[in-house]
């Protein structure tokens, strides 16, 4: 952790509801997103610092060139709507408070207050902007203009005829006889006021989030064969010699033993580790779970009711209502892969750091991070709070996951929690083929939620498994072993 500025003019009024805000987007998100605002603490004098968990030299946004103010911007705007998504999230779970202290923080940045750490948005003095001086109104005060000598005259004249206007009317009022009139009585008209109109605000609409995928490794150059010598030439044969009288034979010499066998290569079946291997053998390992908008029905419903239910016919769900019950009713796929997947975590070496990667619809796979040993209970909270929407990029999340892990030098394993094809027209298993041509040290583990039908070439491609389960504590005891798989080759030292 790192300190960024010591703000010197803001004081520490209302610094823990600043703390109590980070402490809830850290609740929930991974620190690629948490780290997106800066931490206040009060330092020495009683001054406010800023403080951040990123590593880096701090640079202002104005010393940047444009290139990178455009994609630290539009990170920004990325962190801004997993923002706005789990304040969505809070909103439906009861959890208004907590909401809209999340909605708080959304809005275009201040750029004064703007930072990038090796590529990443952070921002200081947030939420400490000051209140706009109230100015009071200037009301005009009209000039006093003496009056002139040359009005007086007038002024008397005019109250002598008024006192003489009230004379003779005090004297008609005394002398006139008394004359009663009843006016009619007319009902009283009823006073409508008009209804105010309630003002709508408008409801801004969400930004699609932009992230830009991770550049791929370059593959690893093949070393140059080495240069073959020309062979020697051979000399032309000599004349035979006299035959010499034949020796007596010699004893028999056995022939040396063959060489050992060379070494086999590592697969998820003989993934134990040999002794005194270096820490680069801790194999990598990475978790793609699908939370496309199918992983919302039932854990025991098939290919049939996903396409009854998504076919894009409503009247489906009116017209059979007992159907549409059965299919959304508890235990969901996702509440299925969502236990199974914390106890694969917990169940792993501590030595072994955990990736998590999501989907959010055909165009993002989400990367939520690398998350080690004592920030396990954070990504596990935060997996439960994942909601499933949108389509199915298998592929494309199959690439980027490989993307991020060696798998030629190094050991790897994925494993993908899925509940069908590639719904966006990508070839999934043209994919793994090439994962296993380029990196035959990665390993990739289908686990089948539900009844669907994830393509099996995956893993028959990479070496890998395939885990079916319809229920959490079945896939649980077939992930056990899995689990020692992944991380047996660290317990070796």
């Amino acid at each position: 952790m790192q300190r960024v500025i010591r703000d010197a003019q803001a004081t520490s009024e209302g610094m823990s509801a600043l703390q109590a805000k980070v402490a809830l987007i850290q609740k929930h998100f991974p620190p690629t997103v948490a780290s997106l605002f800066a931490i206040p603490r009060m330092g020495s004098g009683d001054v406010l610092e800023w403080w951040t968990e990123l590593g880096g030299q701090p640079t202002p946004y104005a010393d940047l060139n444009e290139d990178a103010q455009r994609r630290l911007l539009e990170t920004y705007e990325v962190r801004q709507t997993s923002l706005g998504q789990l304040a969505d999230e809070l909103q439906k779970r009861g959890q208004p408070t907590e909401a809209d202290d999340l909605r708080s923080l959304l809005g275009a940045p201040e750029l004064d207050k703007l930072y990038s750490l090796n590529g990443e948005p952070l921002v200081v003095r947030w939420n400490l902007r000051p209140p706009k001086p109230i100015v009071p109104p200037v009301i005009p005060v009209a000039p006093i203009v003496p009056p002139s000598r040359r009005g007086w005259w007038i002024a008397a004249a005019l109250l002598a005829l008024l006192l003489l206007l009230l004379a003779l009317w005090l004297w008609w009022f005394l002398h006139r006889e008394p004359v009663v009139v009843v006016p009619p009585v007319a009902p009283a008209a009823p006073v409508v006021t008009p209804a105010e109109k309630p003002v709508e605000k408008p409801v801004e609409p969400v930004p699609e989030p932009v992230v830009e995928p991770e550049p791929k490794p370059a593959p690893v150059p093949e070393p140059a064969p080495e240069p073959v010598p020309e062979p020697k030439p051979v000399p032309p044969p000599k004349p035979a010699p006299e035959p010499k009288p034949v020796p007596p034979p010699k004893p028999v010499v056995a022939a040396p033993p063959p060489p050992p066998p060379p070494p086999p290569v590592p697969t998820l079946d003989n993934f134990a580790c040999r002794k005194n291997a270096p820490p680069a053998e801790v194999p990598q390992f990475v978790v793609v779970l699908d939370t496309s908008g199918s992983m919302n029905l039932n854990i025991k419903s098939v290919k049939a009711d996903e396409d009854w239910y998504f076919g894009g016919n409503d009247l489906n769900k009116l017209l059979d209502p007992d159907r549409t019950m059965r299919l959304t009713a508890k235990p969901s796929r996702m509440d299925v892969a969502k236990d199974s997947l914390a106890g694969m975590i917990n169940g792993l070496d501590p030595k072994i750091d955990t990736r998590l990667i999501t989907f959010a619809g055909c165009e993002r796979t989400p990367d939520r991070g690398v998350f080690r040993f004592g920030d396990r209970p954070r990504l596990i909270n935060g997996i439960r709070g994942l909601a499933p929407d949108d389509g199915t990029p298998l592929a494309d999340s199959l690439a980027h996951a490989a993307s991020t892990v060696d798998g030629r030098n190094n050991d790897a394993v994925i494993v993908m929690f899925v509940d069908g094809e590639d719904g966006c027209g990508q070839d999934v298993c043209a994919v793994s083929r090439r994962i296993a041509r380029e990196q035959p040290r990665l390993r990739v583990n289908v686990v089948k939620i539900g009844a669907g039908g994830p393509s099996r070439c995956i893993a028959e491609n990479t070496g890998g498994r395939v885990y079916n389960s319809t229920n959490a504590a079945e896939l649980a005891n077939q992930l056990k072993q899995a689990s020692k798989e992944v991380s047996s080759n660290t317990k070796c030292n």
